[in-house]
This record gives structure tokens, C-alpha cells and sequence, in this order.
């Protein structure tokens, strides 16, 4: 009997085996719907519950997308949410890849399209391949990848807004004669500004459609690889289920 409450009180002096603790940034500016200024988002809703799932601690930090990136390939963070795959961009963090080495479409955060914005009295135009005429440049946002397209295309574009906001507010005032958007968020933006939805108008056909991923550091995916992978398998599994569906859509 005292063997038995010796032993009882050596595993209660224990300490509990502590939570992984992941760190991630993410654009500190709205990025609807994936992750928003204030916290909420898609893609926090969809991580959280993979955290939960797999008893891991998530830690958000925001900052400006640039700098996020940076931080993550130095491995001063653990990864970046809501990064589109470019060849590229691999020397910056490890994604979700197949044994071709492709991105895992099934293993995204969700897919989002970038949709192209003009003056309504513009005749500047987008035909899904080419923009014509084009009397200027093409506006997108600092470090996102329809600016890395454009570039590759030759296309003549100014890249230093950190918002779609920002974006717009130089539409309308000349400096840029289209922008490249999110859809979601860019027509979020007109909803909520009334004076941009006067003189701007999306065009039908969209510029770029992409996935968003969760990429991790190489520091962290040699690290924590088999982490890395099942939360990687998580998202996956958490995104088709039915009770996730329910309570969001992409």
C-alpha cells in the first residue's frame, strides 16, 4: 500500500509532457476571407481546429506580408499562412508536395481568385490572356504573387500597396489604370466604400486562380516532420468534413 502511494505521489510531482507550440505570421493586413486584421478568418477557423484535433498550441503573428515571408525563411518563425505556390518561392519554405514535387492541391487552406479591377469610364481591358490597351501600369499588392506574374509576363506593374484599399484609392485617382485583387476582398472593398463602387467596376474574366497553403520554415519541417505532415494531413481532412462545411464555406 505505501509502494502504491509512493508511486501516486511520484507521477502527480511529474511534470505534464508540454503542447507543441507552432508559430506562424500572417499578412497584417486584411486578406479576406482567408485572415482578417482582427483575428477572425477562414483560415484561423480551419487551423484552430486542426490544433485542436492534434493538442498543438497555434500562435498568431501578424506582419507585413514581405517581412513575413522573410522572417519565415530565416526560420525566426514556424510558418506562413495564405501562401500561393510559385517555383520560386520554394527557397523560402517548404510546402505540401506530391512525389512530382507539385503542390498538394487536397492539402491547401483554400483556393482563391484574383480578379482584375478598372476605372468604369476606362477602356483599358482584360481578355483572360492579355490586357489592351494598357496606358500604364498594373497595381498589386507588395509581395503577392500576381505581382511575380505580372513580372515574368513583362507586364508594366507598381507593387507597393499594402492593401486592396490602397489599391483602389490609386485607381480611382489615376496612378494605376488596373488593379489585380482578391475577389473576395475586393469586392468587399467597394461594398464598404461607396465612392470607390462609383467609379470602379471588376471585369469578367479573372487574372490568376491559386491555392493558399500553410508553409512551414525548413528549420521547422526538419525539425518537426512528422508535426508538419499531419497537420498538413489535417487541414485536408478538417476542409471536406461535413461539420466544418456547416459552419464555413471557401
Amino acid at each position: 500500500m505505501k509502494r502504491l502511494l509512493l508511486l501516486a505521489c511520484l507521477l502527480l510531482t511529474l511534470p505534464c509532457a508540454a503542447k507543441e507550440t507552432v508559430k506562424l505570421c500572417f499578412d497584417n493586413e486584411d486578406a479576406y476571407p482567408s485572415t482578417l486584421k482582427n483575428g477572425t478568418g477562414y483560415s484561423f477557423l480551419l487551423l484552430n481546429t486542426v490544433a485542436d484535433r492534434l493538442d498543438v498550441n497555434i500562435i498568431y503573428h501578424p506582419l507585413p506580408w514581405k517581412r513575413c515571408l522573410k522572417e519565415v525563411q530565416s526560420g525566426n518563425y514556424d510558418g506562413v499562412i495564405g501562401i500561393a505556390y510559385l517555383p520560386e518561392r520554394r527557397v523560402i519554405a517548404a510546402y505540401p508536395l506530391n512525389s512530382k514535387a507539385e503542390p498538394l492541391h487536397e492539402q491547401r487552406l483554400l483556393t482563391t481568385t484574383r480578379s482584375v479591377y478598372r476605372r468604369k469610364d476606362s477602356s483599358n481591358d482584360w481578355d483572360g490572356k492579355q490586357f489592351s490597351p494598357l496606358n500604364g501600369s498594373v497595381g498589386v499588392q507588395a509581395g503577392y504573387m500576381a505581382a511575380s506574374v505580372l513580372k515574368q509576363r513583362q507586364i508594366p506593374s507598381e507593387d507597393s500597396s499594402q492593401s486592396v484599399d490602397d489599391l483602389f484609392r490609386k485607381l480611382s485617382v489615376g496612378l494605376i489604370q488596373i488593379a489585380v485583387a482578391e475577389e473576395r476582398q475586393g469586392d468587399r472593398s467597394l461594398k464598404t466604400h461607396p465612392e470607390y463602387a462609383k467609379e470602379i467596376e471588376k471585369l469578367p474574366q479573372p487574372f490568376l486562380i491559386s491555392d493558399l497553403f500553410l508553409a512551414f520554415s525548413y528549420s521547422f519541417q526538419n525539425k518537426k516532420t512528422t508535426l508538419s505532415q499531419a497537420i498538413w494531413q489535417n487541414i485536408a481532412i478538417v476542409r471536406e468534413s461535413s461539420q466544418f462545411k456547416n459552419t464555413t464555406q471557401e
